[in-house]
């Protein structure tokens, strides 16, 4: 049976030029709502000219009395641009930490800003006028949007913390414009639910729309039976025909580009999709792509600060089959990998299935939604 993995994650790795130095670190895009197989980009950085303090003693040991001041660290780059990347991207770069002063530095405990995995940076050395190389392999989730990310090294005997900023874009192949649909954003506003959609390729290829909400596409200026595909296209939507009960809070548009098959637009409506979630999560929907009846696709999930463990994922629907397989706890977080398996009688065509996952007393509900081709 085929079997498929779509994971996110942040992995920091490090080895010193005098001593080694191993870490992981799990980036999680714009905690809440922020909205193929991962390939590699390298990083850039941007010009800091982040305060260092005078240098320590030079009699060579280590400073034992916190101060106030910020630690003759240099990170070269302090701010690791990655740009534009795909979802599920593996990313990799190296930032390089050399030490200013006369004295080893000690780092007596790196904490990221999101959830992660094991850092084993705490308790290492770095030599007086010394350097460690840190190379970063970044993987990005599924969901569009920014990514940030800061790494906070604490240092003996220096009372602020240096810092390692690490940003994203995460964008299909083909961008939308508007990036989601207002329909009402803020209570009171009046209804937009029919409108136009601008899509493109960012690779200029050409590619063809193949649905849009699981129904044939209309285009403004372009038909399919007669015209060559383009690498951009205006397409109409209309949510008239729904209720609040039943407005759907993703859109979602299939096409042949092999870096954007299946994705998603967020319909935001006050209140009819606003998401109010009894257990919060990094996101609350997860594509699956272009699977067959009888794949197994294991997602990985976050689950922020949770009261207590996630103790299962039952699906709505007997499409899609749900069995949570792992928990791993980091810090205050938890990631659940959930094997999915689509029934073998699944029809071709779109599918959205809610997940309902629960602590035993709370319950939110994460939308798994994929497209059956055989």
């Amino acid at each position: 049976m085929p079997q498929r993995e779509t994971m996110f994650c942040f992995q920091l790795f490090g080895h010193q030029i005098l001593a080694g130095l191993i870490g992981s670190l799990l980036l999680v895009g714009g905690c809440g709502e922020t909205p193929s197989k991962p390939s590699a980009s390298s990083g850039t950085s941007l010009a800091d000219d982040s305060s260092k303090a005078p240098a320590s003693s030079t009699t060579g040991s280590l400073p034992t009395n916190p101060g106030a001041g910020q630690a003759p660290l240099e990170v070269v780059p302090r701010v690791v641009q990655f740009g534009v990347v795909d979802p599920g991207t593996t990313l990799e770069t190296v930032v390089t930490l050399t030490n200013q002063s006369d004295s080893p530095l000690r780092i007596l405990q790196a904490q990221p800003s999101c959830t992660c995995t094991t850092l084993d940076l705490d308790n290492k050395v770095i030599p007086a006028r010394g350097s460690i190389e840190v190379p970063i392999e970044m993987e990005t989730n599924r969901a569009v949007g920014i990514k940030k990310a800061i790494v906070q090294l604490r240092i003996q005997g220096y009372g602020k913390f240096t810092t390692i900023d690490l940003r994203a874009e995460t964008a299909w192949a083909v961008r939308t414009q508007p990036l989601y649909l207002g329909v009402r954003e803020r209570a009171g506003q009046p209804e937009r639910r029919r409108g136009t959609v601008n899509l493109q390729s960012l690779d200029q290829r050409p590619f063809k729309v193949l649905s849009t909400q699981g129904s044939a596409p209309e285009f403004v200026g372009f038909d399919p039976a007669s015209d060559a595909p383009r690498s951009q296209y205006t397409i109409k939507y209309d949510l008239s025909m729904y209720g609040c009960d039943d407005l759907p809070p993703y859109y979602i548009i299939r096409t042949d580009h092999p870096k954007a098959e299946l994705f998603d637009m967020r319909v935001r409506h006050d209140p009819c999709t606003r998401i109010t979630p009894k257990i919060n999560m990094e996101d609350f929907r997860s594509s699956l792509g272009v699977v067959q009846p009888g794949e197994q696709v294991t997602v990985s999930l976050v689950f922020k600060k949770p009261r207590a463990d996630i103790l299962s994922a039952t699906s709505t629907n007997s499409l899609v089959d749900t069995r949570i397989v792992e928990r791993v706890r980091d810090g205050k977080n938890i990631k659940v990998q959930v094997m999915t398996t689509i029934s073998p009688t699944a029809p071709d065509g779109l599918f959205q299935v809610p997940i309902l996952f629960t602590d035993g007393t709370r319950t939110v509900e994460h939308l798994f939604y994929g497209w059956v081709e055989r």
